[in-house]
Order: structure tokens, then C-alpha cells, then sequence
């Protein structure tokens, strides 16, 4: 899912052009009755062009030459599958192509090094293909900063290790501060199926009380990583992962994704 955060001066139709998409399409799916009526702070529901092929049919098709935040979601995909070693700079170069073709060969797609809608459903582990792919949730916050959170895959079993990974990605063309209140940076979570906390990477952790920032250039990917071990006698049943940055800007904007938990995977 892509969602926006509307900026001072946005209005439906600068953010329609920005994402390809129209004032109608932003109304319907934000359920929003008067298109003057949007405020700064807004979250907002992206919608792209549908296909009429399912889940995925959001996603547009790419193929060489194409530029954004979508390029910069494949390469960041097929890089944690292991088909890309480039640059991860949101650019559909010749390399990001082959490795779009090394992918598709993998799962017996045609190797066009185009990303149609199988390709995506493919990467992006819809639930009727490609059940190994770790799942993600991805969301657009600010003005051009991506964040992605993801798990190493979608089911465990008691004993396992889950490795996290939260992902942030300066899409813009200028650089982008974000401010904090400690030395906190960043923070994981996973909850039981009832919302209870089972574990947060930060309980046992202590931080400084320090005013400072960060700065993140045009391109820069910044990654955080964290992992848990499942306790032995854990149920099963479906669980919970919470990633955000705790920049003051966006800490309240919390990615989320769900697991599966069963005694024989």
C-alpha cells in the first residue's frame, strides 16, 4: 500500500499528477465529498490505474526507461530475493531489466525483463503465488521519503528466528531531516494475534534524552535490522509486526504486516 501525507500547498490535483492518477480517483478512495477540503497532516490513499486483474492491478507495469517510487520498490525486492546488486536509485536501467528477466526465468514467467502484473504478484507475495516471498508493507510518508517494512518470510514455527527489516529511502530530490527527541531511532514490535505485545525491540534498551537530527540525501537508503526467536511453546495463529521511525515527524505512522505462525511449516 502507498499512502501520502499531504504537504502545505498539495491540493488533489498537484498529488494526481504526482502519482499518475486524477482528482476522481483520490475522492473515491479517501471518501472525501468536497475536493477543496484536504488539510496538511492528511493521510491520503494513493490509487493507481487498475488493470482489472486482481490485488496487484495497482501497481503499474515497468520496463526500461521507466523512473520512481515504484522502480525503487522492484529494486529493493529483487535485491532482498538476491536477482539485483545495483543501485537501488528508483531507475529502470538495463540492469534493473536483466535482473527482471533472472527473476522471471526463477518463477517460469516469460523472461520479458518487463514487471506486468504476474511479475508483481510474484514479488510481492500474493497469497496465489510465490508463498516464499517474504511479505511487506510499504507506505510513502512525508514528501518523498519511502518506508518499507519486511520480514525474512511469511510462516514460522516455534523456535524460529524472524529477522525485520525497516527500510527508508529518500525518493525526493532534495535532502530530508528528520528530527528526534533521544537516540532513539527506530523501533520493532511483534504482537500476539489479540494485539497483546509479545515482544519490542526497544524494552530492554536505554537511550539518550538528546535533541538531534538526521539528514538523508536524494537516493540514500538507510536500513535498520533487528531479529527474535520465537519462544518453543508459542501458538499458533496469526501475529503481528509493528516497524516505525521514531523521528518526531513520522512516529506516529506505524508499518504493519502479519505473519503465520504454525508447529510444522
Amino acid at each position: 500500500m502507498i499512502q501520502y501525507i499531504v504537504q502545505p500547498g498539495d491540493n488533489l490535483y498537484t498529488i494526481g499528477l504526482r502519482f499518475k492518477t486524477n482528482v476522481n480517483a483520490l475522492m473515491q478512495a479517501n471518501h472525501i465529498a468536497d475536493p477543496s477540503f484536504i488539510y496538511t497532516g492528511q493521510i491520503l490513499k494513493i490509487p493507481f490505474p487498475l488493470s482489472g486483474e486482481g490485488d496487484t492491478g495497482n501497481f503499474p507495469c515497468l520496463r526500461k526507461g521507466s523512473t520512481g517510487p515504484f522502480v525503487l520498490l522492484l529494486q529493493s525486492q529483487l535485491e532482498r530475493l538476491g536477482f539485483y546488486k545495483g543501485n537501488l536509485d528508483g531507475i529502470f536501467t538495463p540492469t534493473t531489466e536483466g535482473s527482471v528477466a533472472q527473476f522471471q526465468i526463477s518463477r517460469n514467467l516469460q523472461p520479458t525483463g518487463c514487471v506486468d502484473i504476474s511479475t508483481w504478484k510474484h514479488l510481492l507475495d500474493d497469497t496465489r503465488a510465490a508463498q516464499d516471498a517474504p511479505p511487506y508493507h510499504t507506505i510513502m510518508v512525508m514528501s518523498g521519503l519511502l518506508m518499507i517494512l519486511s520480514a525474512d518470510k511469511p510462516v514460522y514455527k516455534p523456535g524460529d528466528t524472524i529477522a525485520m527489516v525497516l527500510t527508508k529511502i529518500n525518493l525526493s530530490g532534495g535532502t530530508i531531516t528528520l528530527n528526534y527527541n533521544t537516540s532513539q531511532r527506530y523501533d520493532f514490535k511483534i504482537a500476539y494475534p489479540s494485539g497483546r505485545s509479545l515482544w519490542r525491540w526497544s524494552d530492554d534498551k536505554s537511550f539518550t534524552q538528546v535533541l538531534s537530527s538526521v539528514s538523508i540525501a536524494p537516493g540514500q537508503t538507510v536500513r535498520y535490522h533487528s531479529t527474535f526467536t520465537l519462544p518453543g511453546g508459542i501458538e499458533n495463529g496469526f501475529y503481528h509486526i509493528l516497524g516505525w521511525n521514531s523521528a518526531k515527524q513520522i512516529n506516529h505512522i506505524k508499518l504493519h504486516l502479519m505473519i503465520k505462525i504454525k508447529n510444522q511449516v
